[in-house]
């Protein structure tokens, strides 16, 4: 029997222009322009520098655990199977982990809406999706070092597309082109914090808030926004900014001081009835403690002895208002907690850890950044990492993003400048296991941050040991290895279970290259806080200055104090 004749197909060209590609035809491939389209009256799109990887099957497997669809589109314009693959992966994948801890109509509707309805919203979509795509492939996150991938450079190449599309319309009087643009920037500065570039994310929140600012956008005596654009994507820009001015931004838009300074706030923390009312009425309150706690981050200790007066005031009243929120909070925990689905659960974990963790700051922010905590504050800050692990054990699964904050945050407060070294130790370790983008705030960089400070601290005390034999906390002892290296080693418990960390005295050399990635980290009040006792800490601050004195030690640059 002769075999079954196939039926013969052109193969189809891979590196034709868009609109070949998109229209599924053979490209001519001639330059600058093909000629399939201008014979034919069509605009010839061009030719893509990079394109995405050739898929192997029908459900195409880019790693392991990690499956794509083709679906259909239903946009108004021609797309490549590049684009469909990444707004499927966006879809299925990038808006499931962006919405994170609570629900989102952002996400789950606006974004979606406008990128099916704005091309340089779609094209922005593809670009996020496309390097969320390339981190899960390495499965590694890395802080300012760009990626040579080939899914990394066809996201920059669809960024590169979506911004001269909005060059294009910026002087239409178009009334939906200041919500297109607070989205794009939005999607933006999300892959740039993909990607490490905590500067280039920095300057997209920045811009979108003056956007916001130039809008007049303000609250309302009833707690809602008065908006020309959606009041979800205001309040993301607000939440991102409660992160961002951390590492340099400024507070452009300062809307939620009125509301909690001058009005009666107090009307807002009455008993709460649903966990909704509650996150409605702590929104508010979150944003002006957080930027007034940034604020006092960012002054020296000089500085705030000369203002303490009026920023004593300020903290007094939040801290009232504070422990208002949490003593109605609990209330609504407790007795709703046993009752609630799993993601509420979740929500209600989230919404208390961010108080619990904010209250401390709060505590702190007017302490000296020399200096541990008083004692008084370990219980506390020990009851909040013990509360962190119990929340982290019990989510048993989560993305690798999302815009929220609340477990870094909280870790970061709870054992920053903490007398007990143990719990330090704990927080560093959920923080490590966390694996997590939150925002401007990612555990793996925010864990060596606080290791550093911690190094810091013990350097200081070794010294202060030999040099006039000074007490060390108990359990706490100095070893030095037989190669010549020096380490601290720091007892610590889990449950019943009692472990110890050695703590090496060198500072490691990713945490320079970290730092030097970003042009901005010396402005950054994490880095800052570390002082001149740690070599990290030397590096950033005479970075700041602009001195050229430097100590080359190995390939790394050590600056003298």
């Amino acid at each position: 029997m002769s075999e079954p004749r196939r039926k013969a197909h052109a193969k189809r060209s891979k590196t034709g222009c868009r609109t070949c590609r998109a229209r599924r035809v053979k490209c001519d491939e001639l330059p600058g322009a093909c000629r399939n389209c201008t014979s034919t009256g069509r605009v010839c799109e061009g030719y893509d520098v990079y394109r995405l990887p050739v898929r192997r099957t029908r459900r195409e497997t880019v790693s392991e655990g990690l499956v794509l669809t083709q679906t259909p589109t239903g946009l108004r314009w021609k797309v490549t199977s590049d684009e469909r693959r990444c707004l499927s992966f966006f879809k299925h994948r990038t808006i499931p982990d962006l919405v994170g801890l609570y629900d989102s109509s952002l996400w789950q509707k606006l974004v979606l809406q406008l990128s099916h309805a704005e091309p340089a919203v779609h094209h922005s979509v593809v670009a996020l999706a496309a390097t969320h795509q390339a981190l899960e492939i390495r499965k590694k996150t890395s802080l300012g070092q760009s990626s040579p991938d080939i899914w990394s450079q066809f996201a920059l190449e669809r960024s590169s597309k979506a911004v001269a599309l909005l060059n294009q319309r910026r002087m239409s009087q178009d009334p939906q082109l200041q919500e297109v643009t607070l989205v794009s920037c939005l999607l933006f500065l999300t892959r740039e914090l993909l990607c490490g570039n905590y500067d280039a994310a920095s300057l997209h929140a920045l811009g979108g808030l003056k956007i916001l600012k130039q809008l007049g956008i303000r609250r309302s005596i009833s707690g809602t926004l008065i908006s020309p654009v959606e009041q979800d994507v205001v309040e993301m820009f607000l939440h991102l900014q409660m992160q961002s001015v951390y590492y340099g931004t400024g507070a452009p838009l300062t809307i939620d001081d009125d509301l909690v300074y001058h009005q009666p706030y107090e009307d807002y923390l009455l008993i709460f009835r649903r966990l909704q009312d509650a996150r409605q009425a702590f929104g508010p309150l979150l944003n002006a403690a957080f930027l007034f706690v940034a604020s006092c981050r960012h002054r020296s200790d000089e500085e705030l002895l000369a203002e303490y007066g009026n920023l004593e005031q300020k903290q007094l009243l939040l801290l009232s208002y504070f422990n208002r929120y949490l003593e109605q909070l609990e209330l609504l925990y407790q007795a709703t907690y046993p009752l609630l689905s799993q993601r509420e659960q979740r929500e209600a974990d989230m919404t208390k850890l961010s108080c619990l963790g904010a209250f401390v700051s709060l505590k702190t922010c007017l302490l000296s950044k020399d200096q541990p905590f008083p004692e008084y504050l370990t219980p506390e800050c020990e009851g909040l990492v013990s509360f962190a692990e119990a929340v982290v054990g019990r989510l048993q699964s989560h993305s690798i993003i999302t815009l929220d904050s609340a477990v870094i945050a909280a870790l970061y407060n709870a054992s920053f400048k903490c007398p007990d070294f143990s719990v330090r130790v704990r927080a560093i370790d959920v923080m490590r296991s966390w694996q997590h983008w939150e925002g401007f705030l990612h555990s793996g960089i925010t864990a060596d941050i606080l290791e550093e400070s911690m190094r810091g601290d013990l350097l200081k005390m070794k010294e202060k040991r030999d040099a006039i034999a000074a007490r060390i906390p108990p359990g706490v002892s100095f070893v030095t290895t037989p190669d010549g290296r020096s380490y601290a080693r720091v007892p610590y418990k889990i449950g019943e279970t009692e472990r110890e960390r050695w703590i090496d005295m060198e500072t490691p050399a990713s945490l320079y290259a970290a730092f030097s990635s970003n042009k901005s980290s010396s402005k950054w009040a994490c880095v800052r806080s570390l002082g001149t006792s740690s070599p990290a800490g030397r590096w950033a601050f005479v970075l700041e200055r602009g001195s050229h004195d430097v100590e080359s030690r190995g390939r790394w640059v050590l600056f003298p104090s």
